[in-house]
């Protein structure tokens, strides 16, 4: 069964960080980077199991996009997946997910 994406509004808040940050340099930066994040979303949502549990929340998983993580949530009761953070790899990513 194929599952849905909810981009959740923390994972919204830094769509738009990163829209603004990367406009900075290239107009066409961030629509190339989203445009990758929505084809691997794709993929989950047929496998949503694909990428790695985040050791630090297993809750979790954690995908790679560029110099991105994706974090997301599988729930299964509603066969949803749910964004909750977009984080540039260099961020303090652990501070940024724990207190999600």
């Amino acid at each position: 069964m194929k599952y849905r994406v909810r981009y959740l509004i923390t994972a919204r808040h830094d769509r738009e960080a990163i829209k603004s940050h990367l406009k900075e340099f290239s107009t066409t930066a961030a629509l190339r980077l989203f445009e990758k994040i929505k084809r691997k979303m794709e993929y989950v949502k047929i496998n949503p199991y694909i990428y790695e549990v985040y050791e630090r929340r297993p809750q979790f998983r954690r995908m790679v996009v560029e110099d991105y993580l994706v974090f997301y949530h599988v729930n299964n009761v509603e066969k949803i997946i749910e964004v909750h953070r977009i984080l540039h790899g260099m961020m303090d990513i652990q501070k940024q997910v724990d207190n999600e």
